[in-house]
């Protein structure tokens, strides 16, 4: 950016000499109809050299003036301003029309001291440096349209592309949601790094030159960090997929979660993906418990999610899949406020219920309702609004022979619906627009866990399911 605004700070001082010399070149012609001047047409039939050689003075002056010591002994600066904010702005009209005209304007007092002893040169030099200034407006006028122009060009593409492989950024330490994390250069946070006036690929800071356009560049290997909590995160401008995980207490919502991470990771997707790794380092530990039978109750209050990173070479950028696991008492009604800010943002919702429990039915009806209920009240939505995220429901313990084991799609739809769990089906069914049903022992780390994410995230229109397997 200091290259470009310099280029456009010395061409300012040269592309108006053409006009300003041939405005001066007519002034200077008028001046010789008017008295005292005119006496020269009756001297002279050749006017044509007086009005010629204070235009070439003028402009032989104010070059010297603007690109040699000279022009700073009269107080007008040449070089371009220090930034005094990063990343380094475009100067363009605002910054330069300014300065510029100040600069030229400085030859006044310049011109009334020597107006009676250098009078010859000084006042064609004066003219043309006044023309020259107002002929500015009109060359930073264009500069800067053209500037702004590509800007905008530079900046749609970098739109376009961000929602196709990124969407959004979620933080994977307080949950929030962001259009997108702030970049870390130089010891400065820049918020949502994109085509802007501080640069269209590339912004400039105090020692170096950072990406700033479109998905496909090393924008996305730059360290961020999260806008809202200022946590560091590695997402790496990662498209994330968002489940929230309902069901009553201890129906398996966290065996199931484990059981799709547990998945996913120790397969790569089944292949799919070139890598899949856990994102926290506590998530390590946890899956080890899992694997060893044991599984802690979720807490009521809020949680981190758990994260799988997905990597695959035919991806621009990363896949996230973040799995919200709510405590249970979240869904007993006992609990008279709690906060999922997930909620804003989920792209899809997972059911567990658990059939083996006392009074199943009326245990999953329940809670289903109460999470409806707060769901729909913290996005501040009407009961006859249908729901346009995709829910899956999943029957868990499916290893316990049952009339609903190893049942998915629509024989397990029509089997809960006769066994006891029509009421929870039609209630599905009516408020979201897509409902899918799955079983699954999800003690184990199950292909039809995965497979209820996979059938989600199509639903959802997301393409992290090709990369689970």
């Amino acid at each position: 950016m200091r290259n470009l605004n310099s280029a456009v700070w010395n061409l300012a001082l040269i592309v108006p000499i053409v006009p300003a010399c041939y405005l001066a070149y007519l002034f200077f012609g008028f001046l010789l109809t008017v008295s005292p001047f005119d006496f020269i047409t009756y001297v002279s039939d050749d006017t044509g050299p007086y009005q010629a050689a204070p235009a070439v003075i003028g402009c032989l002056g104010f070059l010297i003036i603007s690109f040699s010591p000279l022009g700073q002994y009269l107080g007008m600066e040449q070089k371009i301003p220090d930034p005094v904010r990063y990343p380094v702005p475009f100067i363009g009209l605002g910054g330069a029309w300014e300065r510029l005209v100040s600069n030229f304007f400085s030859l006044d007092k310049w011109t009334l001291l020597f107006s009676i002893v250098l009078l010859p040169i000084v006042f064609p030099i004066f003219v043309v440096s006044v023309i020259a200034t107002f002929m500015l407006f009109p060359y930073l006028a264009i500069v800067d349209a053209g500037y702004y122009v590509v800007m905008s060009v530079a900046k749609s593409v970098d739109e376009r592309q961000y929602r196709r492989n990124t969407k959004r950024f979620v933080c994977p330490e307080c949950a929030r949601a962001s259009d997108r994390p702030s970049y870390n250069a130089c010891g400065h946070a820049i918020p949502g790094l994109r085509p802007s006036e501080g640069g269209i690929f590339n912004v400039e800071m105090e020692s170096a030159s950072f990406p700033c356009f479109g998905s496909k560049g090393k924008r996305k290997e730059i360290a961020q960090s999260c806008p809202k909590c200022s946590s560091p995160v590695e997402t790496a401008e990662g498209r994330p997929f968002v489940v929230s995980v309902a069901g009553a207490p201890s129906s398996g919502k966290t065996s199931f979660v484990h059981s799709v991470l547990g998945r996913v990771v120790s397969t790569s997707g089944n292949g799919k993906a070139d890598s899949a790794r856990l994102y926290h380092a506590w998530e390590g530990p946890e899956m080890a418990r899992y694997r060893a039978g044991i599984c802690d109750p979720t807490p009521a209050s809020f949680q981190m999610p758990n994260i799988v990173k997905l990597e695959s070479g035919r991806l621009t950028t990363c896949r996230l899949l973040y799995m919200f696991d709510v405590g249970g008492e979240f869904f007993t009604g006992r609990i008279e406020a709690d906060i999922q800010p997930q909620y804003a943002y989920t792209d899809a919702l997972a059911f567990v219920l658990d059939p083996t429990c006392d009074k199943p039915a009326d245990v999953a009806l329940n809670a289903y309702r109460v999470f409806l209920d707060r769901y729909r009240q913290f996005n501040r939505m009407d009961a006859s609004v249908t729901i346009d995220i995709p829910l899956a429901v999943v029957v868990t313990h499916a290893d316990i022979p049952g009339p609903l084991s190893g049942l998915s799609g629509a024989e397990l739809r029509d089997r809960l619906a006769d066994n006891g769990y029509f009421n929870l089906v039609n209630a599905a069914e009516r408020d979201f627009c897509k409902v899918s049903f799955f079983s699954c022992d999800a003690r184990t780390e199950s292909d039809m866990a995965v497979a209820a994410v996979r059938r989600l995230s199509e639903d959802a229109g997301e393409d992290i399911g090709q990369l689970l397997g």
